[in-house]
Protein backbone atom coordinates (compact mmCIF):
# COMPACT_ATOMS: atom_id res chain seq x y z
CA UNK A 1 0.00 0.00 0.00
CA UNK A 2 1.40 3.47 -0.63
CA UNK A 3 1.89 5.50 2.64
CA UNK A 4 2.78 8.95 0.36
CA UNK A 5 5.01 11.30 2.26
CA UNK A 6 4.06 11.07 5.63
CA UNK A 7 5.41 7.40 6.10
CA UNK A 8 9.14 8.98 4.85
CA UNK A 9 8.68 11.37 7.75
CA UNK A 10 7.52 8.12 10.07
CA UNK A 11 10.28 6.02 8.97
CA UNK A 12 12.61 9.31 9.44
CA UNK A 13 11.76 9.63 12.97
CA UNK A 14 11.73 5.95 14.00
CA UNK A 15 15.74 6.20 12.92
CA UNK A 16 16.25 9.24 14.55
CA UNK A 17 15.00 7.52 17.67
CA UNK A 18 16.61 4.63 17.26
CA UNK A 19 20.33 5.93 17.04
CA UNK A 20 -5.25 10.93 1.13
CA UNK A 21 -7.83 10.96 4.26
CA UNK A 22 -8.09 7.86 6.31
CA UNK A 23 -11.44 5.51 5.04
CA UNK A 24 -14.54 7.15 6.38
CA UNK A 25 -16.56 4.28 7.39
CA UNK A 26 -16.47 1.34 10.29
CA UNK A 27 -15.69 -2.26 9.58
CA UNK A 28 -18.14 -4.50 10.54
CA UNK A 29 -16.78 -8.46 11.24
CA UNK A 30 -18.39 -11.34 12.24
CA UNK A 31 -17.67 -10.91 16.15
CA UNK A 32 -18.34 -7.51 16.51
CA UNK A 33 -21.86 -8.45 17.86
CA UNK A 34 -22.53 -4.80 19.75
CA UNK A 35 -22.93 -2.74 17.13
CA UNK A 36 -25.26 -0.05 17.69
CA UNK A 37 -25.26 -0.64 21.39
CA UNK A 38 -24.06 1.68 24.09
CA UNK A 39 -21.34 0.92 26.30
CA UNK A 40 -22.58 1.45 30.11
CA UNK A 41 -21.56 4.15 32.67
CA UNK A 42 -22.31 3.85 36.12
CA UNK A 43 -22.35 -0.32 35.37
CA UNK A 44 -25.21 -0.13 32.97
CA UNK A 45 -24.07 -3.23 30.69
CA UNK A 46 -24.19 -3.90 27.07
CA UNK A 47 -27.14 -5.67 25.29
CA UNK A 48 -24.16 -8.92 24.77
CA UNK A 49 -23.24 -8.30 28.46
CA UNK A 50 -26.66 -9.30 29.24
CA UNK A 51 -26.73 -12.84 27.32
CA UNK A 52 -24.16 -15.46 28.05
CA UNK A 53 -21.18 -15.32 25.98
CA UNK A 54 -21.75 -16.71 22.69
CA UNK A 55 -17.53 -16.17 22.64
CA UNK A 56 -15.17 -14.88 24.31
CA UNK A 57 -13.99 -11.73 22.79
CA UNK A 58 -10.54 -11.46 23.03
CA UNK A 59 -9.00 -7.82 22.77
CA UNK A 60 -5.24 -6.59 22.14
CA UNK A 61 -4.22 -3.37 23.66
CA UNK A 62 -0.95 -1.81 23.04
CA UNK A 63 0.21 1.24 25.65
CA UNK A 64 3.50 2.64 27.03
CA UNK A 65 2.12 3.08 30.69
CA UNK A 66 5.81 1.79 32.40
CA UNK A 67 6.90 2.55 36.11
CA UNK A 68 4.66 3.11 38.84
CA UNK A 69 1.88 3.41 36.29
CA UNK A 70 1.63 -0.36 35.06
CA UNK A 71 -0.49 -1.37 38.25
CA UNK A 72 -3.04 0.68 37.95
CA UNK A 73 -3.31 -0.12 34.13
CA UNK A 74 -3.34 -3.77 35.30
CA UNK A 75 -6.15 -2.71 37.21
CA UNK A 76 -8.23 -0.20 34.95
CA UNK A 77 -8.18 -3.04 32.77
CA UNK A 78 -9.70 -5.74 34.95
CA UNK A 79 -12.22 -3.43 35.77
CA UNK A 80 -13.41 -3.16 32.39
CA UNK A 81 -13.38 -7.01 32.23
CA UNK A 82 -15.43 -7.02 35.06
CA UNK A 83 -17.75 -4.96 33.32
CA UNK A 84 -17.89 -6.83 30.30
CA UNK A 85 -17.42 -10.66 31.00
CA UNK A 86 -17.70 -11.41 27.67
CA UNK A 87 -14.35 -9.98 27.00
CA UNK A 88 -10.83 -10.58 27.59
CA UNK A 89 -7.73 -7.36 27.17
CA UNK A 90 -4.16 -8.95 26.30
CA UNK A 91 -1.92 -5.57 27.55
CA UNK A 92 1.26 -5.25 25.50
CA UNK A 93 3.73 -2.33 27.24
CA UNK A 94 5.76 -1.47 24.13
CA UNK A 95 8.83 1.04 23.99
CA UNK A 96 7.72 4.09 22.81
CA UNK A 97 10.67 4.81 20.21
CA UNK A 98 9.07 1.82 17.75
CA UNK A 99 5.83 2.59 18.02
CA UNK A 100 4.79 3.73 14.43
CA UNK A 101 6.94 0.99 12.30
CA UNK A 102 5.18 -1.55 14.46
CA UNK A 103 1.57 -0.15 14.14
CA UNK A 104 2.03 0.14 10.53
CA UNK A 105 3.43 -3.23 9.97
CA UNK A 106 0.68 -4.65 12.00
CA UNK A 107 -1.74 -2.40 10.07
CA UNK A 108 -0.78 -3.50 6.83
CA UNK A 109 -0.04 -7.36 7.36
CA UNK A 110 -3.95 -7.10 8.94
CA UNK A 111 -3.15 -8.05 12.34
CA UNK A 112 -3.22 -4.58 14.07
CA UNK A 113 -4.18 -4.07 17.95
CA UNK A 114 -7.82 -3.32 19.07
CA UNK A 115 -6.68 -0.45 20.54
CA UNK A 116 -3.37 1.60 20.71
CA UNK A 117 -1.85 4.35 22.74
CA UNK A 118 -0.05 6.66 19.96
CA UNK A 119 0.90 10.45 19.95
CA UNK A 120 -1.37 13.31 18.87
CA UNK A 121 1.48 14.57 17.20
CA UNK A 122 1.46 11.69 15.19
CA UNK A 123 -2.26 11.71 14.15
CA UNK A 124 -1.27 13.39 10.69
CA UNK A 125 0.90 10.70 9.28
CA UNK A 126 -0.90 8.10 10.78
CA UNK A 127 -4.03 8.96 8.73
CA UNK A 128 -1.92 10.12 5.71
CA UNK A 129 -1.14 5.91 6.02
CA UNK A 130 -4.50 5.12 6.26
CA UNK A 131 -3.79 3.14 9.28
CA UNK A 132 -6.50 4.87 11.96
CA UNK A 133 -10.52 4.35 11.48
CA UNK A 134 -12.20 7.87 12.40
CA UNK A 135 -14.50 8.25 15.60
CA UNK A 136 -17.22 10.39 15.15
CA UNK A 137 -19.94 8.10 14.17
CA UNK A 138 -18.81 6.22 17.14
CA UNK A 139 -18.82 9.42 19.15
CA UNK A 140 -22.29 11.05 17.81
CA UNK A 141 -23.66 7.38 18.48
CA UNK A 142 -22.85 7.43 22.41
CA UNK A 143 -23.02 11.21 22.73
CA UNK A 144 -19.74 11.43 23.29
CA UNK A 145 -19.32 15.43 22.95
CA UNK A 146 -16.03 16.87 21.69
CA UNK A 147 -17.49 19.61 24.57
CA UNK A 148 -16.62 17.04 27.39
CA UNK A 149 -12.76 17.60 26.88
CA UNK A 150 -10.82 21.01 27.39
CA UNK A 151 -10.55 22.46 23.29
CA UNK A 152 -7.17 22.13 23.51
CA UNK A 153 -6.99 18.65 24.02
CA UNK A 154 -9.53 17.64 21.63
CA UNK A 155 -7.65 19.81 19.33
CA UNK A 156 -4.74 17.47 18.97
CA UNK A 157 -7.03 15.01 18.62
CA UNK A 158 -8.75 16.08 14.74
CA UNK A 159 -7.19 16.42 11.91
CA UNK A 160 -9.03 16.75 8.07
CA UNK A 161 -12.12 17.71 10.23
CA UNK A 162 -12.57 14.09 11.60
CA UNK A 163 -11.62 12.71 15.17
CA UNK A 164 -8.95 9.70 15.10
CA UNK A 165 -8.33 9.51 18.39
CA UNK A 166 -9.19 10.34 21.96
CA UNK A 167 -6.92 12.01 25.22
CA UNK A 168 -5.80 10.39 27.93
CA UNK A 169 -3.98 11.97 29.66
CA UNK A 170 -3.69 15.94 29.33
CA UNK A 171 -0.68 17.50 26.81
CA UNK A 172 -1.84 20.77 28.48
CA UNK A 173 0.37 21.42 32.06
CA UNK A 174 3.01 19.02 30.56
CA UNK A 175 5.35 22.10 31.05
CA UNK A 176 5.59 23.51 33.99
CA UNK A 177 8.22 24.37 36.49
CA UNK A 178 9.06 22.64 39.36
CA UNK A 179 10.96 23.78 42.59
CA UNK A 180 12.48 22.55 44.81
CA UNK A 181 11.24 24.98 48.02
CA UNK A 182 14.15 23.82 50.36
CA UNK A 183 16.78 24.52 47.91
CA UNK A 184 16.08 27.81 47.31
CA UNK A 185 15.60 29.03 50.89
CA UNK A 186 19.25 27.59 51.51
CA UNK A 187 20.49 29.74 48.47
CA UNK A 188 18.67 32.96 50.23
CA UNK A 189 15.67 32.88 47.73
CA UNK A 190 12.02 33.01 48.55
CA UNK A 191 10.06 30.23 46.80
CA UNK A 192 7.06 31.68 47.26
CA UNK A 193 7.94 34.16 44.56
CA UNK A 194 8.97 31.97 42.08
CA UNK A 195 10.73 33.32 38.75
CA UNK A 196 8.13 34.98 36.08
CA UNK A 197 10.75 35.92 33.62
CA UNK A 198 13.83 34.66 31.81
CA UNK A 199 15.71 37.42 33.45
CA UNK A 200 14.26 36.55 36.96
CA UNK A 201 15.38 32.62 36.28
CA UNK A 202 19.03 33.38 34.98
CA UNK A 203 19.35 35.63 38.52
CA UNK A 204 17.78 32.61 40.38
CA UNK A 205 19.94 29.91 38.63
CA UNK A 206 23.35 32.00 39.08
CA UNK A 207 22.54 31.55 42.81
CA UNK A 208 21.49 28.10 42.74
CA UNK A 209 23.74 26.03 40.10
CA UNK A 210 27.06 25.00 42.08
CA UNK A 211 30.86 24.05 40.36
CA UNK A 212 33.23 22.58 42.10
CA UNK A 213 36.83 22.61 40.93
CA UNK A 214 35.40 23.31 37.20
CA UNK A 215 32.99 20.48 37.40
CA UNK A 216 28.89 21.36 37.43
CA UNK A 217 27.87 19.95 40.64
CA UNK A 218 24.39 21.03 41.29
CA UNK A 219 22.24 22.91 38.37
CA UNK A 220 19.47 25.60 38.85
CA UNK A 221 17.84 24.43 35.97
CA UNK A 222 18.94 23.02 32.70
CA UNK A 223 16.94 24.85 29.45
CA UNK A 224 17.94 22.39 27.86
CA UNK A 225 15.36 19.63 28.91
CA UNK A 226 11.91 20.25 28.85
CA UNK A 227 11.35 16.12 29.61
CA UNK A 228 9.24 15.22 26.26
CA UNK A 229 7.98 16.74 23.32
CA UNK A 230 7.75 19.59 21.24
CA UNK A 231 11.52 19.57 22.32
CA UNK A 232 13.40 22.80 24.51
CA UNK A 233 13.18 25.38 21.50
CA UNK A 234 9.53 25.21 21.04
CA UNK A 235 8.60 25.22 24.52
CA UNK A 236 10.48 28.26 25.43
CA UNK A 237 9.59 29.72 21.73
CA UNK A 238 5.66 29.87 22.94
CA UNK A 239 7.19 31.28 26.20
CA UNK A 240 8.42 33.90 24.21
CA UNK A 241 5.09 34.66 22.89
CA UNK A 242 6.19 32.89 19.11
CA UNK A 243 4.17 30.50 16.96
CA UNK A 244 6.19 27.83 15.03
CA UNK A 245 3.58 27.61 11.80
CA UNK A 246 0.67 29.32 10.35
CA UNK A 247 -2.80 28.51 11.07
CA UNK A 248 -3.08 26.96 7.61
CA UNK A 249 0.21 24.45 8.26
CA UNK A 250 1.73 25.67 5.38
CA UNK A 251 4.55 28.54 6.72
CA UNK A 252 6.59 28.33 8.82
CA UNK A 253 6.77 31.33 11.39
CA UNK A 254 9.72 30.78 13.98
CA UNK A 255 12.10 32.18 11.84
CA UNK A 256 11.27 36.00 13.49
CA UNK A 257 12.70 38.07 16.32
CA UNK A 258 10.69 35.63 18.57
CA UNK A 259 12.85 32.82 17.37
CA UNK A 260 16.13 34.42 17.40
CA UNK A 261 15.70 35.49 20.89
CA UNK A 262 14.49 32.25 21.87
CA UNK A 263 18.01 30.56 20.56
CA UNK A 264 20.18 33.00 21.57
CA UNK A 265 19.13 32.96 25.22
CA UNK A 266 18.80 29.13 25.09
CA UNK A 267 23.01 28.90 24.18
CA UNK A 268 23.55 31.98 26.54
CA UNK A 269 21.92 30.65 29.25
CA UNK A 270 23.96 27.24 29.07
CA UNK A 271 27.45 28.77 28.59
CA UNK A 272 27.42 31.63 30.81
CA UNK A 273 25.34 29.81 33.92
CA UNK A 274 25.43 26.36 33.54
CA UNK A 275 29.14 26.02 31.88
CA UNK A 276 28.82 25.25 28.40
CA UNK A 277 27.20 21.42 26.89
CA UNK A 278 30.32 19.34 27.53
CA UNK A 279 29.87 20.27 31.35
CA UNK A 280 25.80 20.07 31.57
CA UNK A 281 26.14 16.33 29.78
CA UNK A 282 29.12 15.55 32.08
CA UNK A 283 26.92 16.82 35.16
CA UNK A 284 23.81 14.29 33.71
CA UNK A 285 26.77 11.38 33.01
CA UNK A 286 27.59 11.19 36.88
CA UNK A 287 23.72 12.28 38.20
CA UNK A 288 22.44 9.54 36.37
CA UNK A 289 18.95 9.60 34.20
CA UNK A 290 16.88 7.37 35.39
CA UNK A 291 12.97 6.97 36.70
CA UNK A 292 14.05 8.52 39.94
CA UNK A 293 15.76 11.02 38.73
CA UNK A 294 18.01 13.86 39.62
CA UNK A 295 15.34 16.38 41.00
CA UNK A 296 14.36 13.59 43.20
CA UNK A 297 17.62 13.93 44.69
CA UNK A 298 18.52 17.26 45.26
CA UNK A 299 21.14 17.80 41.84
CA UNK A 300 18.80 19.91 39.92
CA UNK A 301 16.71 22.88 42.10
CA UNK A 302 14.28 22.83 39.49
CA UNK A 303 12.87 20.99 36.31
CA UNK A 304 10.64 21.30 33.58
CA UNK A 305 7.87 18.55 33.48
CA UNK A 306 4.51 17.81 33.86
CA UNK A 307 1.59 17.16 36.22
CA UNK A 308 2.30 13.41 36.37
CA UNK A 309 5.17 14.43 38.31
CA UNK A 310 3.43 14.63 41.50
CA UNK A 311 2.73 10.60 41.71
CA UNK A 312 6.74 10.33 40.82
CA UNK A 313 7.52 12.87 43.90
CA UNK A 314 5.30 10.40 45.84
CA UNK A 315 6.73 7.35 45.27
CA UNK A 316 10.49 8.37 44.69
CA UNK A 317 10.79 11.56 47.09
CA UNK A 318 8.30 11.61 49.85
CA UNK A 319 10.14 14.00 51.53
CA UNK A 320 10.07 16.84 48.92
CA UNK A 321 5.91 16.04 47.82
CA UNK A 322 4.70 18.74 50.89
CA UNK A 323 7.45 20.98 49.84
CA UNK A 324 7.54 21.93 46.26
CA UNK A 325 6.36 25.37 44.03
CA UNK A 326 4.76 24.43 40.74
CA UNK A 327 4.06 27.12 38.43
CA UNK A 328 3.75 28.62 34.89
CA UNK A 329 7.45 28.35 32.93
CA UNK A 330 9.05 31.89 33.06
CA UNK A 331 8.00 34.33 30.19
CA UNK A 332 10.56 35.55 27.20
CA UNK A 333 11.10 39.38 26.86
CA UNK A 334 8.85 39.14 23.72
CA UNK A 335 6.10 37.69 25.57
CA UNK A 336 2.87 39.64 27.59
CA UNK A 337 2.02 36.48 29.26
CA UNK A 338 2.80 33.27 30.96
CA UNK A 339 1.88 30.24 29.00
CA UNK A 340 2.92 26.40 28.41
CA UNK A 341 2.49 24.42 25.39
CA UNK A 342 0.06 21.72 25.12
CA UNK A 343 1.55 19.75 21.91
CA UNK A 344 0.99 16.26 20.89
CA UNK A 345 0.45 14.20 24.66
CA UNK A 346 -1.14 10.66 24.31
CA UNK A 347 -4.30 9.00 23.69
CA UNK A 348 -6.17 6.00 22.05
CA UNK A 349 -7.05 5.01 18.69
CA UNK A 350 -8.57 2.52 16.82
CA UNK A 351 -6.13 0.88 13.56
CA UNK A 352 -7.72 -0.08 10.57
CA UNK A 353 -8.29 -4.02 9.63
CA UNK A 354 -9.30 -4.36 13.17
CA UNK A 355 -11.44 -7.33 13.76
CA UNK A 356 -14.14 -6.48 16.66
CA UNK A 357 -14.52 -2.55 15.87
CA UNK A 358 -17.40 -1.79 17.91
CA UNK A 359 -15.61 -3.79 20.90
CA UNK A 360 -12.76 -1.70 20.38
CA UNK A 361 -14.67 1.46 20.81
CA UNK A 362 -16.00 -0.15 24.04
CA UNK A 363 -12.84 -0.09 25.54
CA UNK A 364 -11.22 2.68 24.11
CA UNK A 365 -14.13 4.59 25.50
CA UNK A 366 -13.47 3.32 28.96
CA UNK A 367 -10.11 4.17 28.42
CA UNK A 368 -10.57 8.13 27.70
CA UNK A 369 -14.21 8.99 28.75
CA UNK A 370 -16.04 6.57 31.59
CA UNK A 371 -15.65 7.78 34.96
CA UNK A 372 -15.03 3.87 36.41
CA UNK A 373 -12.33 4.36 33.73
CA UNK A 374 -11.16 7.61 32.84
CA UNK A 375 -11.38 9.40 35.18
CA UNK A 376 -10.40 6.42 38.12
CA UNK A 377 -6.80 6.25 36.43
CA UNK A 378 -5.61 10.11 36.87
CA UNK A 379 -7.11 10.09 40.02
CA UNK A 380 -4.88 7.61 41.61
CA UNK A 381 -2.25 9.55 40.57
CA UNK A 382 -3.22 13.45 41.41
CA UNK A 383 -3.06 14.53 38.10
CA UNK A 384 -5.73 16.36 36.09
CA UNK A 385 -7.91 14.44 33.04
CA UNK A 386 -8.86 15.74 29.55
CA UNK A 387 -11.80 15.62 30.40
CA UNK A 388 -13.74 18.42 32.33
CA UNK A 389 -15.98 16.27 34.72
CA UNK A 390 -13.33 14.64 35.89
CA UNK A 391 -11.44 17.78 37.17
CA UNK A 392 -14.78 18.76 38.34
CA UNK A 393 -15.02 16.11 40.56
CA UNK A 394 -13.69 16.49 44.26
CA UNK A 395 -12.26 13.43 44.29
CA UNK A 396 -9.57 13.61 41.65
CA UNK A 397 -7.68 16.74 43.23
CA UNK A 398 -8.23 15.27 46.80
CA UNK A 399 -4.86 15.13 48.50
CA UNK A 400 -3.05 16.76 45.79
CA UNK A 401 -1.65 19.84 47.56
CA UNK A 402 -1.14 21.40 43.98
CA UNK A 403 -4.28 21.09 42.30
CA UNK A 404 -5.39 24.69 41.97
CA UNK A 405 -1.50 25.29 40.43
CA UNK A 406 -2.49 22.36 38.15
CA UNK A 407 -5.78 23.85 36.79
CA UNK A 408 -4.43 27.44 36.58
CA UNK A 409 -1.42 26.58 34.80
CA UNK A 410 -3.20 24.56 32.28
CA UNK A 411 -5.81 27.13 31.59
CA UNK A 412 -3.10 29.53 30.30
CA UNK A 413 -1.69 26.73 28.05
CA UNK A 414 -2.00 27.29 24.20
CA UNK A 415 -2.21 23.83 21.73
CA UNK A 416 0.99 23.62 19.11
CA UNK A 417 -0.02 23.00 15.61
CA UNK A 418 1.20 19.58 14.19
CA UNK A 419 1.95 18.62 10.49
CA UNK A 420 1.65 15.71 8.42
CA UNK A 421 5.82 15.79 7.65
CA UNK A 422 5.94 16.51 12.11
CA UNK A 423 8.20 13.77 12.46
CA UNK A 424 11.01 15.34 10.03
CA UNK A 425 10.02 18.75 11.50
CA UNK A 426 11.02 17.62 14.61
CA UNK A 427 14.32 15.97 13.35
CA UNK A 428 15.29 19.43 11.82
CA UNK A 429 14.28 21.60 15.28
CA UNK A 430 16.53 18.95 17.21
CA UNK A 431 19.24 19.20 14.95
CA UNK A 432 18.78 23.29 15.00
CA UNK A 433 18.98 23.22 18.76
CA UNK A 434 21.93 21.31 18.21
CA UNK A 435 23.52 22.77 16.00
CA UNK A 436 23.33 26.16 18.08
CA UNK A 437 24.26 24.86 21.49
CA UNK A 438 27.48 23.11 19.87
CA UNK A 439 28.86 26.00 18.22
CA UNK A 440 28.31 24.39 15.13
CA UNK A 441 26.61 27.32 13.28
CA UNK A 442 25.56 30.26 15.33
CA UNK A 443 21.96 30.91 16.44
CA UNK A 444 21.19 33.07 13.54
CA UNK A 445 22.63 30.72 11.15
CA UNK A 446 20.90 27.41 12.53
CA UNK A 447 17.65 29.27 12.75
CA UNK A 448 17.55 30.07 8.96
CA UNK A 449 19.11 26.62 7.63
CA UNK A 450 16.20 25.13 10.38
CA UNK A 451 13.48 27.49 8.92
CA UNK A 452 14.40 26.58 5.11
CA UNK A 453 14.74 22.95 5.50
CA UNK A 454 10.86 22.62 6.90
CA UNK A 455 9.36 25.07 4.51
CA UNK A 456 11.36 23.10 1.85
CA UNK A 457 9.29 19.87 2.92
CA UNK A 458 6.09 21.72 4.00
CA UNK A 459 6.03 22.80 -0.07
CA UNK A 460 6.53 19.78 -0.89
CA UNK A 461 4.09 18.05 0.57
CA UNK A 462 0.95 20.51 -0.60
CA UNK A 463 2.49 20.44 -3.22
CA UNK A 464 1.69 17.00 -3.79
CA UNK A 465 -1.68 17.00 -2.39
Amino acid sequence: MRRGMAWWGILLLVAWLAASCGPAFRDKSPGATVANTRVGDAGSPTALDTNPCAEVVTLRLWHHWGGSRLPLMEEQIRRFEERHPCVQVEMTLLPWPQRLATLLDAVDAGDPPDVTMIGRQDVPALVEAQALLPLDSWMEQDGVSPELFYAAEIAGTRYQNQTWMLPMPTAAGSKMLWINAPWFRRAGLNPEHPPTTWAQLGAACRSLTQFRRGALERIGLNVLDVHGQPGAFLTWLYANGGTWISDDLRTVTFDGPEGIETLRWMVDFTNSINGGVARVEAFYRRTGDWEDGPFYHDYEAMMVAGTWEYHKIQTYAPHLAQDLIVTALPRGPSASTNRGVAYGGWGYAVPRNVRHPEWSWALLKWLTVERDGACWFLQQQKRPSPLKACNEDPATGAGNPYWSDFLAIMAQDVHVPVTPVQPEVEQILRRMAEDAIYGVRSPEEALAWASAEIQARLDRYWASR
